[in-house]
């Protein structure tokens, strides 16, 4: 019997033994404590003031309800939803350790307000004033803005505050190693602080009309929509711990002289940063010698190398041999914060990608050899991907030339001391009369609640936002899906790595820019056969996919459960409006019935990255998943996912 029949045999049993109608749940006891709870605030976070008390209410709840639907959609807990039908403010779901036996469940449990019915099995068990599920699928949107940790049948009612205080009580039910539950505490911890930091210090909204690519990275206020380490910026030592307010996106590169020898190249790395040599600005006082920075070496033995001002002291640390030479440059960030454009770069359409010893989200920020490897490969056989696109160019890509690092036969050393020179992607569209904005700005929410999207594209009625949906996800799917079908190739199409090209003058939707192969999948002897190439990779690269599983897998992960998922939501057309049936028959219109793409995707449940599992278990290259609910069929709020659809566009 799997996790979920357990949970809800375990709720029927409840449900059909003596006491268990109403006495076993606390919302029927004629105290009336659940009811308090649940009516004594709104469960609506955007009606939380915005004061600095109140965005640091709110920064807890982002990272909160992040935690609590990870928690859930990883099997860690158990979760009923109760349903009071049309008192909607009565609903909320109850949190258990999985296995529990129910008569126990009221001795300690989690309790949450909601502002939406989340995915639930269809053996719902009904009572005479409510409805009980077992939870299949929970989103951060769908969670309330209020928490209580129930002890002793609600002798005891503690509000949560704090994400931490979810994650130590689930640490005890799961008898978690107390160093693992620490770990992550910390990078929980750093989320809240760094998110209350950008509530209070929001940049102005970018416009549509004349915003710069950079300006639309630099935009995003909450990050990852559904990771609890969304706005982490958790230092790893030897780095020390980063205040909320140090500035990511303006910065100064340093430099660094490194033998030869010490370095693996690839590409022609050297004539690219050349221009970048050439722009430096000496930081020394003593500015009586000669102020160009390759006078400072001996370029027949040493190579210079930029680095992220940050990361200096871990690459000091780390590598003796590497020698700070007295010069800088100014660059931006992008929304990765380690890819940044070097102002010198700019006439010239290049950026640059250095290791960040943090950690943002699921793993740190450096650039494994892997990475540096593949990218310049890939690079070459670009005119491949290319072949077999619909018509209208949908897919540009920006390539990596050229690349460097460490020789350390230890990866996990050799990764601190790297770069990637990149193409940067308004360069190479602006010529083509087009602008880019990061797919992930898109569904960036303001104070009230409003999608970025809505408001700049101004979607005020149902019918443009569907129509908006649909030119999206046509485009998207003409960019990403031909590579996949044609060559076995899977790009990490997720938010961050994906830029919506549009118009310039009419902000018509052209198509899209992808970058970044660090996390791409490739079924090498496919693409043998499309294409005639061997794709070279170094030995347990994450890119090499052994089947085309893993590149359905990859895509569905990026492209449904990262960017369309969102998108659906920003828009208003997941709980009602049939956003799903409009995505289904963009990917039908373009996949045949018959291709294993279709049915690998179209499964009643499918892949789940579970991160904090993958935390718990200190895991960062190997994933784990489990299977979930196949949100491509979702209908509405009140039918949830129908398999096989119902399909009324």
């Amino acid at each position: 019997m799997d996790v979920h029949s357990q949970s809800e045999s375990a709720l029927l049993s409840l449900l059909q033994s003596d006491h268990g109608q109403q006495q076993e749940w606390p919302v029927e006891q004629d105290n009336g404590v659940v009811e308090a709870l649940l009516s004594s605030d709104p469960s609506d976070p955007y009606l939380i003031p915005t004061t600095p008390a109140g965005y640091d209410q709110r920064s807890a709840f982002a990272t909160l309800s992040r935690l609590l639907s990870c928690l859930v959609n990883e099997g860690i807990v158990d979760a009923y939803y109760v349903d009071h039908g049309l008192l909607a403010k009565k609903s909320y779901i109850f949190i258990v350790p999985c296995g529990l036996d129910p008569s126990q469940w009221k001795q300690c449990s989690i309790v949450s307000q909601m502002r939406h019915k989340p995915v639930v099995a269809k053996s719902a068990q009904r009572q005479l004033h409510f409805c009980i599920s077992h939870v299949r699928l929970l989103d951060p949107e769908d969670i309330g803005a209020h928490q209580w940790i129930q002890h002793r049948c609600f002798e005891v009612a503690e509000p949560v505050l704090n994400p931490n205080q979810i994650m130590r009580l689930v640490g005890k039910w799961n008898s978690y190693s107390s160093a693992a539950v620490d770990n992550i505490c910390c990078e929980l911890a750093s989320s809240i602080e760094n998110q209350a930091y950008a509530y209070k210090n929001r940049p102005p909204a970018p416009s549509v009309a004349f915003s710069t690519a950079i300006e639309w990275e630099q935009s995003i206020v909450e990050g990852h929509a559904t990771h609890p380490m969304h706005r982490a910026r958790y230092a790893v030592p030897p780095l020390e711990h980063i205040a909320p307010d140090t500035d990511f996106f303006h910065l100064r590169l340093a430099f660094i002289a490194v033998p030869r020898s010490e370095v693996r190249i690839e590409g022609n790395l050297e004539e690219l940063l050349d221009p970048l040599y050439g722009n430096t600005d000496m930081d020394s006082a003593d500015k009586q010698g000669s102020q160009y920075i390759l006078d400072y070496v001996d370029r027949s033995v040493e190579i210079v190398l930029p680095v992220h001002p940050l990361h200096l002291p871990a690459v000091q640390a780390m590598f003796a041999f590497a020698r700070v030479l007295p010069f800088s440059v100014p660059a931006e960030a992008q929304a990765s914060l380690r890819t940044v454009r070097p102002s010198a770069f700019m006439p010239l359409g290049y950026n640059i990608k250095l290791p960040l010893g943090i950690k943002v989200s699921s793993s740190l920020r450096t650039i494994t050899p892997w990475s540096t490897y593949v990218g310049p490969r890939i690079t070459k056989v670009i005119p491949m991907l290319l072949r077999g696109m619909a018509t209208g160019e949908p897919l540009l890509i920006a390539g990596e030339p050229a690349s460097a690092v460490s020789t350390s036969p230890d990866f996990d050393i050799a990764k601190y001391l790297s770069c990637v020179i990149r193409e940067d992607p308004e360069f190479i569209c602006r010529s083509r009369g087009e602008r880019v904005i990061l797919a992930a700005a898109l569904t960036t929410y303001d104070d009230s609640g409003t999608s970025t999207i809505v408001q700049q594209w101004n979607l005020d009625t149902q019918e443009k936002r569907r129509a908006f949906l649909q030119a999206y996800a046509e485009k998207l799917f003409d960019a990403f899906l031909p590579p996949i079908i044609n060559h076995g190739f899977a790009f990490e199409a997720h938010p961050q790595n994906s830029l919506l090209r549009i118009d310039a003058e009419t902000g018509e939707i052209r198509g899209f820019i992808v970058r970044d192969f660090g996390g791409i999948k490739v079924h090498r002897e496919t693409f043998k056969q499309s294409s005639g190439i061997y794709i070279d990779m170094l030995p347990n690269s994450c890119t090499d996919a052994q089947s085309m599983y893993e590149v359905y897998d990859l895509a569905y992960h990026t492209l449904v459960q990262c960017q369309l998922h969102r998108l659906v939501r920003a828009l208003k057309l997941h709980y009602k409006g049939n956003g799903w049936a409009i995505v289904r028959k963009a990917f039908e219109q373009r996949v045949p019935e018959s291709h294993s793409l279709r049915s690998t995707w179209y499964q009643e449940s499918f892949d789940l990255k579970c991160f904090v599992t993958m935390k718990v278990d200190g895991l960062y290259r190997d994933y784990i998943y489990r299977k979930v609910p196949n949100v491509l069929f979702y209908e509405n709020e009140e039918k949830g996912i129908l398999f096989p659809p119902v399909d009324t566009i």
